[in-house]
């Protein structure tokens, strides 16, 4: 077992039980994730949440999942500020992901072709002066199997050294 291996799993392995996902846990983990370090306090995110209970809420474009949530980012003119930008999106998702997965919630990041459809992005309330940064698939997960004894007092790797300059 690795390092990696004990935190979130490889999101191409999880699967989701059957079940919705409650928009208020959804809202409780944004209100935590969204201390993620942003330049100037812009804030450059909005979110849509998309219950899919009936299963076909975003059709053969996504992988199945119980619900989605869109995030979408302000899109600035400036190339510098919509980088920084989109570096605090990044954060942000992690931040959630790493808060999801202490409920049992798996989240899978992703960022599909169609997000780029204007017609599409119009379907979900996207502005104009706005882009999708990511699709986040979320549904509730099977706890992972407890540490055997020989991986939870697994040693570091070998042959790591940092230095500071």
């Amino acid at each position: 077992m690795t390092w990696a291996d004990r935190t979130i799993p490889d999101s191409k392995r999880l699967r989701y039980r059957s079940g919705p996902v409650p928009q208020p846990i959804v809202l409780e983990l944004l209100n935590h994730a969204v201390w993620a370090p942003n330049h100037g306090l812009r804030e450059p995110w909005r979110f849509i949440f998309v219950d899919n209970g009936k299963g076909d809420a975003l059709g053969k474009a996504q992988e199945p999942a119980p619900a989605y949530l869109v995030v979408a980012m302000k899109e600035e003119a400036n190339p510098y500020k919509r980088h920084e930008d989109f570096a605090a999106v990044c954060c942000l998702v992690q931040n959630f992901r790493l808060l999801a997965w202490e409920r049992q919630l798996g989240v899978r990041a992703t960022r599909p072709e169609w997000t780029d459809d204007p017609l599409r992005r119009r379907s979900f309330g996207i502005r104009e002066t706005e882009s999708i940064a990511f699709v986040l698939e979320m549904g509730f997960v099977d706890p992972p199997p407890p540490e055997s004894a020989s991986s939870a007092a697994a040693p570091a790797p070998a042959g790591l050294a940092f230095e500071l300059f």
